[in-house]
C-alpha cells in the first residue's frame, strides 16, 4: 500500500507480502498490480452544484406556492367583504321599503283631484315614503325617499338613494320629490344591468302580473310588492348579482283622518271632564 497526492495505492505485491506469500510466486511479467481507491476528503465540484440547484429549485417552489396561496387568500377576503357590504345595504334598503308608509296626496278642495297615495316607479327609479331613513341621524318621522340609477362622471352607472324629511305636501306640486334638494347617496356601484319591478295584484278585470312601472294616480293603490334585480362588477372584473323582492304591507292612509284630540284622553271624575 503506497499514499501519493492523497489516493491510497493498492499493489497486489504488497498484499501478498502481508498475507505471507513469497514474491517468486507472482509472474514476473504480470509486474506489479496496483488499484487506486480516491481518499474520503468531502464533494466533488458537480456534486456541490448539484445541490445547490436542487435546493434553488425547492426554495423557488416553495415561493411560488406561497405566492399564489397569499393572492388567492386576498382574493378571497376581498370577494367576503364586497358580499358583505352588498349584502349589509340589501338589508337597509329591504327594511326602508318594507317600512313604505301610504301617506295621501293632498287634494285641493277648488280645483278636486285623485285620492292617491304617494308613490311612483319605474324600471329605473322608485319614490315612496318610508318610516326607516337611512340617515336616521339626520331625518326623524316619515322620509321621502328615492332610488335612482344615474350615470358618474366616468361614464359608470351607479345606483344612488336620496331622502329628506317629509313635511307635508302643496296640493299643487307635481312631484313629490325633489331630487335638486337632497344630496345622493351611492348605494352600488360599477353596474350593468338594473330593474325596479312592481307587482300588481290584479282585480276582476286584470290579473295578477310583474309591471315595469306604477302609477299610483292611475292605480289609486300601492303595488303589492316591489322587486329590484341588480348586476355589479368589482374592482377585479367580477360579477355580484342580486335580486330582492319586499312586499308592501302599507296601505293608502291620511295622517289628518287620524287625529286624535289630546284633551279628550284627560282622566274623568264624575263624568265631568277636568
Amino acid at each position: 500500500m503506497r499514499r501519493q497526492d492523497g489516493r491510497v495505492t493498492m499493489c497486489r505485491d504488497d498484499s501478498n507480502r502481508r498475507r505471507g506469500i513469497r514474491a517468486s510466486r507472482v509472474h514476473p511479467a504480470s509486474g506489479p498490480s496496483c488499484r487506486v481507491r480516491p481518499a474520503d476528503g468531502g464533494f466533488t465540484l458537480l456534486e456541490t452544484v448539484m445541490a445547490v440547484t436542487l435546493v434553488a429549485m425547492m426554495a423557488v417552489g416553495l415561493w411560488s406556492v406561497f405566492r399564489i396561496s397569499l393572492a388567492s387568500w386576498k382574493r378571497g377576503t376581498e370577494s367576503i367583504d364586497a358580499n358583505q357590504r352588498h349584502r349589509s345595504i340589501v338589508d337597509l334598503m329591504k327594511k326602508q321599503m318594507a317600512s313604505i308608509y301610504g301617506v295621501l296626496a293632498p287634494v285641493d278642495p277648488q280645483a278636486g283631484g285623485v285620492i292617491h297615495p304617494l308613490f311612483a316607479g319605474t324600471e329605473s327609479s322608485v319614490q315612496f315614503i318610508s318610516l326607516n331613513s337611512l340617515r336616521f341621524y339626520e331625518n326623524v318621522g316619515l322620509t321621502t325617499v328615492s332610488y335612482d340609477v344615474e350615470r358618474d362622471r366616468a361614464g359608470a352607472f351607479n345606483l344612488v338613494q336620496r331622502e329628506q324629511q317629509f313635511l307635508g305636501l302643496d296640493p299643487g306640486r307635481e312631484s313629490f320629490f325633489d331630487r335638486d334638494i337632497a344630496e345622493p347617496l351611492p348605494v352600488f356601484e360599477n353596474l350593468t344591468s338594473f330593474r325596479f319591478e312592481y307587482f300588481d295584484p290584479g282585480a276582476a278585470d286584470r290579473p295578477a302580473r310583474w309591471v315595469s312601472s306604477w302609477d299610483a294616480k292611475e292605480t289609486r293603490q300601492m303595488p303589492a310588492a316591489v322587486s329590484m334585480t341588480m348586476v355589479s362588477q368589482d374592482a377585479d372584473g367580477e360579477t355580484i348579482s342580486r335580486h330582492l323582492v319586499v312586499p308592501i304591507m302599507a296601505r293608502p292612509n291620511d295622517p289628518s283622518m287620524n287625529f286624535v284630540n289630546p284633551f279628550d284622553t284627560r282622566p274623568r271624575r264624575f263624568g265631568v271632564v277636568q
